[in-house]
């Protein structure tokens, strides 16, 4: 099979398989507490940071250059993560990242041009994978239940890039734990429950 074939089908199937497994991760955070309503977008997000992971990993000589692959890691992650966090951390992650590039590029010259080239290219997609998957990964819950009998909700971020979306959280809490409320957005309703730190009841419905 042509080498770059086996690649794309292997990254592939990483990436669908991430995918798949998505719900399962989320279920698993959620627990007895939480619920969380992923976005298409962060579907995408596991999908595409999957497949470069899987491509960047496979292209990456690790063995013959190890050195160079993990500096490649740390700058693409780096690098991306600076700016997207551009305006917090990021401001600290930038400079750091711009040093390790400088390193970089010394190493590359100390290898051989042929497993350096494909050692830094392939980490820095690796390292853009990471960063990604990270973002996909911090999904927040739309409903936290606490052990306290309190609660926290928040909106889908995702949804926020439409100029007509606006929510609106109200609730109640009793001295015995439970606490009800509602999420309102301009195309949908959801209200839960709370019963000691677990969430007994969440339903969402179209306007």
């Amino acid at each position: 099979m042509n080498p770059a074939l086996r690649v794309a089908i292997a990254a592939i199937l990483a990436a669908a398989f991430a995918t798949v497994l998505f719900p399962n991760y989320l279920s698993l955070r959620a627990g007895k507490n939480s619920v969380f309503e992923p976005h298409p977008f962060d579907f995408a997000l596991v999908a595409i940071s999957t497949f470069a992971i899987a491509v960047g990993a496979q292209l990456v000589p690790w063995r013959a250059a190890t050195s160079v692959a993990v500096l490649g890691v740390l700058v693409g992650a780096g690098l991306l993560f600076g700016v997207f966090a551009i305006f917090s951390i990021g401001l600290l992650v930038l400079p750091v990242s711009l040093v390790l590039l400088v390193v970089l590029a010394r190493a590359i010259r100390r290898a051989p041009l042929s497993l350096a080239r494909r050692a830094s290219l392939g980490g820095a997609v690796v390292g853009y994978g990471l960063v990604l998957l990270f973002i996909a990964v911090i999904i927040p819950p739309t409903v936290e239940c606490f052990a306290n009998g309190g609660g926290s909700t928040s909106s889908q971020r995702w949804g926020q890039s439409d100029g007509g979306y606006t929510v609106t959280s109200s609730g109640t809490s009793t001295v015995d734990g439970v606490q009800t409320g509602r999420i309102e957005s301009s195309n949908s309703v959801a209200t839960y429950r709370c019963e000691q730190g677990r969430i007994v009841e969440f339903r969402r419905e179209a306007k």
